[in-house]
């Protein structure tokens, strides 16, 4: 039988307990582990641990103002982060619709400006081509009003070249004024200029004249190449100067006018350049010039033989212009 543990624990009476001796312990030594109990066991070091407080379960109205608080706290969060996020969402929409319209608006403005300055150059350009244009076309009105005046010019000095050059023109001139009789069969006088005359003595014999029934005189007052034809009924004008009057008449009305056009766009230029140009026209060349004497006019005997008055002036187309006089136009 083995004996109970608790037996062991048991002083027995009869056995005097065995006693050591037991020092004081050296308190010196500041190592605690060291440090041993009365039955010379180590004390082991009490760590030194935090009560813990114990907590209550939240109650209901807890949880709920937890949660107010949470839902109020996230709202004003959401509420901050999104009004930070549209303001800058604003900012670079309206930054951008701003440069987009600004820009239109730039644009427009500047076109719109553009444009006018463009109009104003424009107008000072069209003036100054203006000033340029209107001596240039006064200029070529002035070219062309020597152009017509030597024409004709050259027309007079040709024809007059000729008729010297070339006396028997003056049988085509006296044929188209007897043909321009309108009674072939009567008697005519014919007055010429002494060289004609003679010209023509030479190139008709006097059976042809007596045929024709023509009757030559020289006057001397007629120029070279100057042709008059009376009949009994009729006269007919075939003066060189009539014919070239009538063939250049065109063309001295034209002269004329570009005289005239002369004088207004001499007028519209500026008055600093006015001084410069001539206002002077072309000296109608129609005119006799100084130096050659006046032509007298036909004399009484021209219209002896002219029973009826009747004077016809002959065109370069050989129709014959009749004129009466007063005793035909008399009651």
């Amino acid at each position: 039988m083995k004996p109970d543990s608790q037996d062991k624990d048991k002083i027995d009476p009869g056995i005097e307990p065995e006693f050591t001796s037991w020092q004081i312990p050296d308190i010196t030594q500041a190592d605690p582990e060291q440090v041993s109990n009365l039955f010379g066991r180590r004390s082991i070091a009490k760590l030194n641990v935090e009560e813990t407080q114990s907590y209550l379960p939240p109650t209901l109205a807890e949880i709920e103002a937890i949660r107010e608080q949470a839902e109020q706290e996230g709202l004003e969060q959401g509420k901050d982060q999104g009004y930070k996020s549209g303001l800058e969402s604003g900012r670079l929409e309206g930054l951008k619709q701003g440069h987009e319209e600004g820009t239109k608006q730039g644009l427009e403005q500047g076109y719109v400006e553009g444009l006018e300055q463009a109009k104003n150059l424009l107008e000072k350009f069209e003036s100054i081509l203006t000033q340029f244009e209107k001596p240039l076309e006064l200029l070529d009105t002035e070219i062309e009003q020597e152009l017509v005046a030597l024409t004709i010019k050259l027309t007079r000095a040709v024809v007059g070249h000729e008729i010297k050059t070339h006396p028997e023109h003056i049988l085509a001139a006296l044929r188209q004024g007897v043909d321009s009789l309108p009674i072939k069969e009567q008697g005519v006088s014919i007055r010429l200029h002494p060289d004609d005359f003679l010209l023509v003595q030479e190139l008709y014999s006097v059976n042809q004249l007596e045929k024709n029934q023509w009757q030559l005189e020289s006057d001397p007052s007629l120029s070279a190449g100057d042709c008059i034809i009376n009949s009994q009924r009729s006269s007919v004008d075939m003066r060189l100067e009539q014919r070239l009057t009538s063939v250049l008449e065109t063309m001295s009305h034209h002269l004329s006018h570009l005289n005239q056009t002369h004088e207004q766009q001499a007028q519209a230029l500026p008055s600093y350049n006015r001084s410069e140009i001539s206002t002077k026209p072309i000296e109608d060349v129609d005119e006799p010039s100084s130096s050659e004497p006046e032509k007298p006019l036909p004399s009484e005997a021209d219209n002896a033989n002219s029973e009826t008055g009747h004077s016809y002036d002959v065109q370069p187309s050989g129709q014959v212009d009749e004129q009466g006089t007063e005793d035909e136009q008399s009651p």
